[in-house]
Order: structure tokens, then sequence, then C-alpha cells
């Protein structure tokens, strides 16, 4: 057996590096990835012809936006499935997505899809990154409704440049010109929707997306589209607005903080009122959301402070984030960043910057360095926040293990604090130079808090 094994994996290496060696957007890799997915969907049979497909891309905001959908159309009474970044779920039944990508492999994809058609689903959200579009990964998938959030700085490793990430978000929307240009399969037709595109007004492409050819757009935003939100208010775990679409108006209680998931919130609605649900049956699904996992997630200290566990990556994500929690604190902000190996170099010190910025305490720490240096990734976060009226083991700290970061912060709560941890969110493991290791951020947080009470 080992003398079998040593050239099996001899040649895997070799693949491997020879993989490796190719760029993202060679013809080449782009013809392996487009085989395989071909190849998927006719193992599968095309499965999504037969179901509402409903992608949801954008830089910030699709893993809430996608989840605000898979609830709304639920509530609704419809049939839904949904594949997003934290789990899977066909008609309410629910399995963790482990796998740390937002959109899966062409296999696991149509795998997935086929057993939705098993279970009578009608309606399937799909979260889209830039990386599966450019992939071909959702190739054979004909999406029925393409929804927008926003495009910011993010991935520019991969994609290099805005414009090729703009390019890649876009694929999506292509998918959807089709689809408004073909017949439905009869299965399709008896469900109860129209092709549409939704998209942010607020979003710097929002012109050049608005031109692609689709009957049906709807346009949200907080101050201008077809679906707004007027005399929007935001507290410390809510925010109320009324909800205005082209036909009537309603008032709404959203259990969630901050304008940007109130923009998450209209998305949802939009794709509603595209799937004819009734704005009172909208307004009702709004109020009971019950969140997603490692998303302003708040754990509370018998001590008077909190910690909130959230995912952002992303300039623009912490900034929304940050300017909210600026509006809605009652006391301090402790402000905990890292930054990601093998990924954008260029958002480290951004990243640093802005948690610096609105912080009172500011601590670097480690994230997931995959095989990069540590050291060098809290280095660039760590110039980013100096260049700030932080003062270096005064109110801005370098502590290397996380845990430690975590505790520290802790230690120095107090009453009506608010601890940000960023960047893992409901995440299962750390990928670390040794490997992946099992990490919790929100049960790590609870069991210091506990240790500290």
């Amino acid at each position: 057996m080992n003398a079998f094994n040593r050239p099996l994996n001899t040649l895997k290496n070799y693949i491997h590096r020879w993989k490796a060696s190719i760029a993202p957007d060679h013809p080449i890799r782009l013809m392996w990835h487009q085989l395989k997915a071909r190849i998927a969907a006719q193992r599968y049979r095309f499965p999504a012809d037969h179901m509402v497909v409903i992608g949801v891309t954008g830089t910030n905001g699709k893993t809430t936006t996608t989840h605000l959908i898979e609830h709304l159309l639920r509530r609704a009474g419809k049939r839904v499935a949904m594949l997003s970044t934290i789990e899977f779920r066909i008609d309410g039944h629910i399995q963790p997505n482990t796998s740390k990508m937002t959109t899966l492999s062409p296999f696991k994809t149509q795998a997935f899809l086929a057993e939705c058609l098993k279970n009578d689903i009608e309606y399937v959200v799909i979260e889209a990154s830039s990386h599966a579009l450019h992939q071909h990964r959702l190739w054979g998938v004909e999406f029925n409704i393409g929804v927008l959030t926003n495009i910011t700085h993010e991935h520019l490793d991969y994609h290099m440049t805005m414009e090729a990430y703009k390019n890649a978000k876009k694929i999506l929307f292509k998918n959807v010109e089709r689809t408004c240009q073909m017949e439905p399969t009869e299965r399709v037709a008896d469900i109860p929707h129209y092709p549409a595109m939704i998209l942010n007004t607020a979003d710097t492409y929002f012109p050049e997306f608005k031109q692609m050819d689709c009957p049906n757009k709807i346009t949200y935003g907080l101050h201008s589209g077809m679906v707004m939100a007027l005399d929007m208010s935001s507290h410390t775990d809510y925010s109320t607005f009324f909800l205005k679409t082209p036909g009537d108006e309603i008032e709404v209680y959203l259990p969630m903080a901050g304008s940007f998931n109130v923009e998450n919130a209209l998305a949802a609605s939009s794709v509603a009122l595209a799937c004819e649900v009734d704005l009172e049956d909208i307004q009702a699904g709004l109020a009971c959301f019950p969140g997603v996992p490692g998303r302003m997630e708040r754990i509370v200290s018998p001590k008077g402070f909190e910690v909130m566990v959230d995912f952002a990556l992303t300039p623009d994500a912490l900034s929304k984030l940050y300017r909210t929690l600026d509006q809605t604190k009652k006391g301090r902000l402790i402000g905990i960043i890292g930054g990601t190996g093998e990924r954008d170099r260029d958002k480290r010190p951004m990243l640093g910057k802005i948690v610096a910025e609105h912080t009172d305490l500011t601590i670097v720490t480690d994230e997931e360095p995959y095989s990069e240096n540590p050291r060098t990734i809290m280095e660039a976060v760590l110039d980013g926040a100096k260049k700030t009226n932080k003062t270096l083991d005064r109110d801005l700290f370098l502590i290397e293990d996380r845990y430690r970061a975590i505790e520290f912060a802790v230690e120095h709560a107090e009453p009506n604090d608010t601890i940000v941890v960023t960047g893992m969110g409901n995440f299962q493991t750390r990928s670390t130079n040794a490997g992946p290791i099992a990490w919790d951020e929100r049960e790590v947080v609870r069991e210091i808090i506990e240790r500290h009470s």
C-alpha cells in the first residue's frame, strides 16, 4: 500500500504545484473550472431550471441579505432553501457550512440543488462570491433574481483591479439578463415571481448596472429608489423606519442596528416583493428576524460591559460597523483587530487605522495568517493604527496571542463599555501556520468572561 501511495502522493503534489503556478485568470485555469461546472450540471440534470433561483452578490451585506430573504420567504409560507457562508437550509432544516467558502464547488452546489428539488423547494437563495462567479462555479444555474448589495475595496489580491472585481460581480446580472429573455420551465412559471435585478442606488457602480438589459429592476436605498427607508432611527440593538414601496408604505421594526442593516432589509424586501409577498408579511417577517450568527452578535458580561463579535473584514464593513457603534455606545469602545494572510495586503493598514480612529483602546492581534508570517501581518495593521492619535502601549497595544488579546480587553473593560472583536464571526476554526485549529470566537469570549466574572 505504501509503495502505491508514494507515487500517488507525488502526482498529487505535482498537480497542486502546477495549478498554483497558473494565474487565477489564466484561460487554462478558467477552462478547467468551467469544465467541472459543466460536468456537475449535466450529472445532476440542471435542477436549478425547476426552481426560482435568487443570487445575492456584493462586497458587504451578502450573508445578512441572503438570510433575510430566506427568512421573509419562509415566513410567508414559501418552500425555500439557502446556501450561505454560514449555513445551508432546506425548508428550515439547517446544516452548518464548515467549508469557509461563500459559494461551494460546482458538484456540491448542484448536489444541493438536486436535493432541493427532491424536497419540492420553490425558491433557492444563493450567496454568490466574486471568486465563484469568475471561476464558473455557478455555470448551469439560471438566476431569476439578482441582488447587488455594494461593491467596495476587497479581493484585489485575486482580481487585481476594482474594474475586474466589478466585472466578476456583473456575471451574475448577465445571467439574469439571459433569464429575462427565456421562457421558464412549467414548474417555475407556476411559482409566484418575476425576473428582476435588485440594485442599490447608493453604490458607486449603480448607474452601470442600471443600464443592463432587464425589464424589471427594483432599485432600493436609504435616500432614493423604488424601495426606501423613511424616518429611520437606529438604536443599540434595533432600528425602526417606514418601508416605502411604489404602492404603499408601512412602519417596520427591525431587530438589528445600523443603517447598513436597514439597507440589507430593503434589498431583502425588494426580493420579497418580486416574489409577490404581501407588504404586511414583509413587515411581520422583518420584525421577528433572529439575526445572523457572528454578525453583530452581542455577549453580555455580568460586570456590565458587552463584547460584540462580528465578521467585518473589509474597510467599508469596519467603517459602517464602527459608525453605528459611535451613535449607540454608552461607554468606551475597545477594538480588537487583525488581518488575514494570503489576502489583499493593501487593506491591512486601512483596517488598523479605521479601528484606531473609532476606539478608545485598540488591540492589534493575530487572526488567520495561513502560511504568512503572523508578525508581518500584525505589523502592517499596526502601521495603520499608528497613523492616528493613538500611542503604543498607552491606548494602542500589539498582543500576538488572540486569546490573550481578548482577555486583555475583558480585563480593562468597565461597565457600559463595548469590546468589538472582528474578523472571525461564526467560524469554527482559525487557519494558522500550523494548520487549522478549533476556534469559535463566541465561545472563547464566553469562556473568558466567565473566568473573569
